[in-house]
């Protein structure tokens, strides 16, 4: 069985593919690829659903370029390594990362054998194709914040780097400003609403130093709350830890917190070839897709707090909101949809009012003095009406997301945003707590003119593949919705994900997958022979221009 996976993964090392090994990727030509039966996926009429990849590890997102390459990123979560790499049109494969660095199993722990040089280490948040390169999100071996750019043959360069992602929420999707050329990104909070509590142990310990930080000065309400301390004992601390907002674990000794030139929950922008990095937005919760539209506005989403760690909120739901710079988004005393989080449905009551009591209160409050922050200038309340476009319901999971295009089978709606929502993530996210029904698991869409959220693609029996029956489903975890160069719909299903109520996770190797929407008829078309893919494929004619949008997102 070693000797099968050592061989499988040279076989992926020296470029020859996955296809016919079980332990990597595998490009299904398309004279095998089925239909899937409506039976068991829904999804629009005038289009045929198929799979197009398979036994992917924590897939993570998916690009293709002008030439008709395709580029997908392994997240790295789980304990396994990220990867990127591609597939040319014939279905060849190659690799990105890693390349020349290791010669490993794939995504088989322990099986490491040789290690040197440069690592890349996740989750990553998003990759991006511009001008030749492929530009990731992902964290360093410090667990800081890293933009890299690599080229299809696995140089690379650090764009951006030590970027504050030791906590919760690590980097965003990563999108390019048509306007300004400068690329855009994300970097969540560092705790689920503000304070660092044992829900957040498994990087605290690590981290001691690290807590959320402020794009500006804040002054403080005076709360502390009270957790279990893990460290506690002889040589150890108390019993009980107390935690002020915007400080480490146990440490609840200021009032006013000072303003941090890279703060946690924001959006940064920054040129390609690194250097003027600035910050765009701040008071983001957890950013996870990125994009521009047609218009050139930014858009993201954004995922809301849980019922969890020291100061658990209920009910706050995901949310699409439109990027406007300087702006900031209220987090942690604003709902994800940009909502006073005093409001009467985020407040606990009955047996989950226990949650909160335990940490010395009865209910949710401010945590910052808005008017007295911001050096005395205040902070502005976000303007709900002009920012929120759309809700999705509270652990969702929204995802990486994309516009209509004005070609290909979804053209008739062009500008509806298709927005994945990967599920939720109990019993971390809901303190143990079982729900009554699973929520997330499938594919929306928002229409931009009503707002209005309707399902899109998604298993019939609105259950997760791997609690439904064998055959009777097929999505699992969709992370990332993108549009190819002819306007069809590419899926990016991580795969199966179980999160313990410790919040670690539990990755399924081998479950993720990429699927296609595309037209009913599938006109033949040859690709054409690309420059820089480190083996040429077979030369052939190319797609007349004017099936083909630009080569950048």
């Amino acid at each position: 069985m070693l000797l099968l996976a050592v061989l499988c993964a040279g076989w992926i090392a020296l470029g020859g593919g996955a296809g016919g090994c079980t332990r990597g990727p595998a490009f299904i030509p398309p004279e095998q690829r089925k239909v899937i039966d409506r039976a068991v996926v829904d999804y629009p009429g005038g289009a045929r659903l198929v799979e197009v990849v398979r036994h992917l590890t924590g897939a993570a997102d998916f690009e293709e370029d002008a030439d008709g390459n395709w580029i997908i990123a392994e997240s790295g979560s789980g304990g396994y390594e990220p990867r990127i790499f591609g597939f040319r049109p014939d279905g060849t494969y190659f690799s990105v990362y890693p390349a020349g660095r290791s010669l490993r199993t794939p995504n088989v722990a322990p099986f490491n054998l040789v290690k040197t040089g440069f690592r890349l280490y996740g989750p990553i948040g998003g990759i991006l194709l511009d001008n030749g390169k492929i530009y990731v999100t992902h964290r360093d071996a410090d667990g800081n914040g890293v933009v890299t750019a690599f080229t299809y043959d696995g140089q690379h360069e650090t764009v951006v780097g030590g970027l504050p992602a030791q906590g919760d929420h690590g980097m965003s999707d990563i999108a390019l400003n048509p306007t300004t050329g400068q690329l855009w990104f994300g970097v969540g909070s560092a705790t689920n609403a503000g304070v660092v509590g044992v829900d957040n142990w498994l990087w605290a310990k690590h981290y001691q130093e690290f807590s959320d930080r402020s794009f500006v000065d804040l002054k403080l309400n005076g709360f502390q709350f009270k957790s279990k301390n893990p460290d506690a004992g002889l040589f150890g601390g108390p019993d009980v830890a107390v935690t002020a907002p915007y400080q480490p674990f146990n440490v609840s000794t200021q009032t006013r917190i000072r303003r941090s030139e890279l703060p946690t929950a924001a959006i940064y922008s920054a040129d390609p070839t690194g250097g003027a990095l600035r910050v765009v937005a701040h008071g983001i919760r957890a950013p996870r897709g990125l994009t521009f539209s047609r218009f050139a506005n930014a858009y993201m989403t954004v995922g809301g707090m849980e019922l969890r760690g020291p100061r658990p909120i209920k009910d706050d739901p995901d949310a699409l909101l439109i990027v406007r710079p300087g702006t900031w988004y209220g987090f942690p005393d604003f709902s994800t949809d940009l909502t006073p989080i005093t409001d009467r449905r985020f407040q606990l009551a009955g047996d989950m009012l226990k949650l909160l009591i335990r940490s010395g209160y009865d209910e949710i409050s401010y945590l910052v003095d808005r008017n007295a922050s911001n050096q005395g200038q205040g902070l502005i309340e976000p303007a709900r009406a002009a920012l929120l476009q759309a809700t999705f319901p509270p652990l969702a999971g929204a995802g990486k997301f994309d516009f209509v295009p004005d070609i290909g089978p979804l053209a008739p709606l062009v500008g509806n945003a298709i927005v994945p929502l990967a599920g939720d993530q109990s019993p971390f996210a809901t303190s143990g707590r079982k729900l009554v029904d699973r929520v997330g698991f499938k594919v929306v869409r928002v229409d931009p003119t009503t707002r209005e959220v309707s399902d899109f693609i998604r298993n019939t029996k609105v259950k997760p593949a791997s609690l439904l029956p064998a055959g009777e489903g097929l999505i699992e975890r969709p992370v990332a919705a993108k549009f190819g160069r002819d306007g069809a719909l590419y899926i990016v299903d991580f795969g199966r994900l179980d999160r313990r109520p410790d919040g670690r996770e539990k990755v399924r190797a081998h479950t993720g997958r990429i699927l296609k929407l595309e037209p009913l008829l599938q006109q033949a078309a040859t690709q054409p022979t690309t420059n820089h893919v480190p083996e040429a494929t077979p030369a052939s004619a190319p797609l007349p221009d004017a099936t083909a949008p630009p080569t950048s997102r």
